[in-house]
């Protein structure tokens, strides 16, 4: 019963942060001249009123999904990656290293490709990691600060030695169609990562329901003191953790190059508008449960999508290019407020 009870409770606060969301954006909506009622029609539509809004609402999703299956991971673990973003980049980096310089007969260069991907993005994270173990470094700011490092790190190969002479715009050479992802849906951008993505999210289950590495990495979690007088390695469970999460999230670059644009770019088109920031919302919203992340990213990339969706049919004059984070974030922090809510309804003793 008292199990029911806090279900209940909780469920009833996440519903009730969508809707204070909602209503504080549609307040945003009106201040930006659009009778909210319709525009929220409008974003409905786009985010799943037809076959292709749909699909394009999936492919935003995916690399929310792989990023926030990655900070789910160190979430678990208590350590606070908001490095997501760079990890994604290095991600990125790995995969059109491998594509360009590493050539192999199909299948096997879209596998050497998601390898360099994970390995990349992994080892990327794993500095953070070992700074917060070895030297008792903040994550949250070396993960933060790593961010603006990856992304440069992309402007200078695109401006200087992968730059393809025989483009306009800064960008590597196109891959070999040897790396690119399967289109699952015909006419589409709905592309064989969101299967990479549903494989991830098992992985993840597994891991935390059935192995120890997944038993360590709660403990360690929960309280890393407990952990080591249990005989746990803290320090080594934590750069696993680390490892694994920011694997995740070179997959989700991975998927962005493989799956849509098929070469590395830089400026105005970047190959992520914030997905490794938005990802963090989506492991939250989906209580970093690997099947609560599924949900959480394929609903933030409807309602990206459909406000994007918005934007271009009401034009620049009405809603900023931005205007798809902003509502996102408003949801974000609704749902995060919820957690006041839980602790003053829950029963004594218990905790969100």
């Amino acid at each position: 019963m008292r199990r029911k009870k806090e279900f209940l409770i909780k469920c009833a606060s996440l519903i009730l942060a969508i809707l204070a969301s909602i209503f504080v954006a549609s307040i945003f909506l009106y201040v930006c001249g659009l009778n909210p009622a319709t525009a929220w029609q409008v974003i409905a539509y786009g985010a799943v009123g037809s076959r292709h809004n749909m699909s394009e609402s999936m492919v935003v999703a995916i690399p929310l999904m792989l990023a926030g299956l990655g900070v789910g991971f160190a979430f678990k673990c208590g350590v606070w990656n908001i490095g997501a973003e760079g990890q994604l980049y290095m991600g990125a980096v790995g995969a059109s290293a491998a594509a360009l310089y590493l050539p192999c007969p199909a299948p096997w260069h879209l596998i050497v490709v998601m390898l360099a991907a994970v390995l990349v993005g992994g080892g990327w994270a794993v500095i953070p990691g070992m700074l917060k173990m070895k030297l008792k470094v903040n994550e949250i700011l070396t993960t933060l600060m790593m961010n603006y490092i990856a992304i440069w790190i992309v402007h200078y190969l695109v401006y200087g030695p992968w730059r393809s002479l025989k483009e306009i715009n800064p960008q590597t050479a196109f891959f070999p169609t040897s790396t690119w992802l399967p289109i699952l849906v015909p006419r589409s951008r709905l592309h064989a990562g969101l299967l990479i993505g549903l494989i991830c999210a098992v992985f993840m289950y597994v891991v935390f329901r059935y192995t120890k590495l997944g038993y360590n990495i709660k403990v360690v979690g929960t309280n890393p003191k407990a952990a080591q007088y249990g005989g746990i390695s803290v320090s080594k469970t934590v750069i696993v953790a680390m490892f694994i999460s920011g694997g995740l999230a070179g997959l989700a670059g991975m998927g962005e190059l493989c799956g849509i644009h098929h070469y590395l770019r830089d400026g105005i088109y970047r190959i992520s508008p914030g997905y490794g920031y938005i990802s963090i919302g989506a492991a939250l919203l989906g209580g970093l449960n690997a099947w609560g992340i599924v949900i959480a990213s394929i609903f933030i990339g409807c309602l990206f999508n459909g406000v994007s969706y918005l934007k271009t049919m009401v034009g620049s004059e009405y809603l900023h290019a931005n205007a798809p984070q902003l509502i996102v974030g408003v949801l974000i922090l609704a749902v995060l407020a919820k957690g006041i809510f839980v602790k003053r309804l829950m029963p004594k003793g218990k905790e969100n």
